[in-house]
């Protein structure tokens, strides 16, 4: 038992003698032996021993950092072209200072709290701040790099450290946000993407983009009905006007009808010439291959906007259901009347109709690309063989 309580109390002896030395250890080494000298030590520092390491840090990437920041200030009055790589000194310098901060801020043995090294990091860092937000904003390569340089910004700012220096305010930080929000995006980590683009939605100059990020991260997170629902409350509360017809079919998907409907009726009484609210409830009847229903809202849809490609589609598609349907309906052992082939064949023509004015909309195929052969089949089956050749003869078959 003595023995045991010896060797105890010679490791904490040895221990306490290599976190009194740490920063003698770390004078004379480069920037990346000084990190593993710390690193290698932290677990048995004291916060005021921590402080000083990551201080030492500091000075023994500042010399450097000072530099880059010189060399970058240069290369934008010349512009000229700055090699990602002299940034990375100013990332080091700015999260090591913070570190430095948030341990030299810590109660010491004594209870209380004497920082040593705030105001000259402060003072000498301050300007460095600005140029990742540059960098940053350049930098659509390597994700992992830019998120770098957004998030050293960011800890910058929320750094007590930086107080002084930003009491009137960060002007850069919603900028620094949507980049950390576009760099996890890429990383597809939609959490996180989520959440910086939601904090800068708060920037007017980021806003509307950084919206679309928070919108498209918060898309790919949906998993459950629960999730859905979620994010339908999370539009409503961005902007329940602009993403009507996305909760509507949101509500439709999950099994929650009555919710679709209401916020589509809602959005015509409110506006009788809303051309999506009528489109998404084509879009739900449809669905549920109600083609009577879905055909009357997709004809005030385009009553409205005489040009809305995708919504003449959905017409033809909803007429040609109809028709397929009815022949199916009506036919007894492959046979049907003449007066009900007649009535097939009405609503066929009357897709025909629809598909040729998406033709004639859409000649090069760029909004939908299928209607040819659509309207082909329909040729056939009418039995108007001529116009399906001539669309064969367009396809180049």
């Amino acid at each position: 038992m003595k023995k045991i309580f010896l060797m105890a109390l010679v490791a904490a002896f040895a221990t306490n003698s290599f976190a009194q030395d740490i920063v003698k250890q770390m004078k004379g080494q480069s920037y990346s032996e000084a990190v593993s000298t710390l690193n290698a030590a932290l677990s048995g520092l004291s916060a005021e021993q921590k402080a000083k390491g990551y201080n030492q840090l500091v000075e023994i990437g500042y010399p450097e950092a000072e530099k880059a920041y010189q060399t970058i200030q240069l290369a934008n009055v010349q512009k000229n072209k700055v090699e990602a790589s002299a940034y990375t000194s100013i990332v080091n310098a700015l999260n090591d200072a913070v570190k430095c901060d948030e341990f030299d801020n810590q109660p010491n043995d004594k209870g209380k709290v004497a920082p040593k090294f705030r105001k000259k990091n402060a003072d000498r860092l301050a300007n460095f701040r600005a140029v990742l937000i540059n960098a940053a904003n350049e930098e659509n390569e390597n994700y992992d790099r830019k998120l770098s340089l957004a998030n050293a910004y960011i800890n910058s700012s929320e750094s007590p450290l930086f107080a002084e220096a930003l009491k009137a305010g960060d002007p850069y930080i919603g900028y620094a946000q949507f980049f950390a929000a576009t760099a996890y995006y890429h990383k597809d980590n939609w959490n996180k993407a989520a959440e910086y683009a939601e904090k800068a939605i708060k920037c007017e100059d980021v806003k509307e983009n950084a919206e679309q990020f928070l919108v498209s991260a918060l898309t790919k997170t949906l998993k459950t009905k629960s999730d859905t629902l979620t994010y339908i409350a999370k539009l409503k509360e961005i902007n329940a006007d602009k993403y009507m017809a996305q909760m509507a079919s949101l509500y439709n998907q999950v099994g929650e009808k009555s919710l679709s409907e209401k916020i589509l009726n809602d959005a015509i009484a409110k506006d009788p010439n809303n051309k999506m609210a009528y489109a998404i409830k084509g879009e739900n009847a449809m669905n549920e291959k109600n083609w009577d229903e879905a055909i009357k809202n997709f004809k005030k849809t385009v009553e409205i906007d005489p040009d809305f490609v995708a919504v003449w589609f959905n017409l033809g598609v909803c007429a040609s259901s109809k028709g397929f349907d009815l022949n199916e309906q009506l036919s007894e052992n492959g046979r049907i009347t003449a007066e009900n082939d007649a009535k097939v064949k009405d609503a066929l023509k009357e897709a025909v109709g629809y598909y040729e004015k998406v033709r004639q909309l859409d000649p090069n195929r760029e909004k939908v690309s299928n209607w040819p052969y659509q309207l082909r089949m329909l040729y056939n089956a009418i039995g108007d063989t001529e116009k399906a050749n001539e669309i064969s003869k367009m396809l180049g078959e």
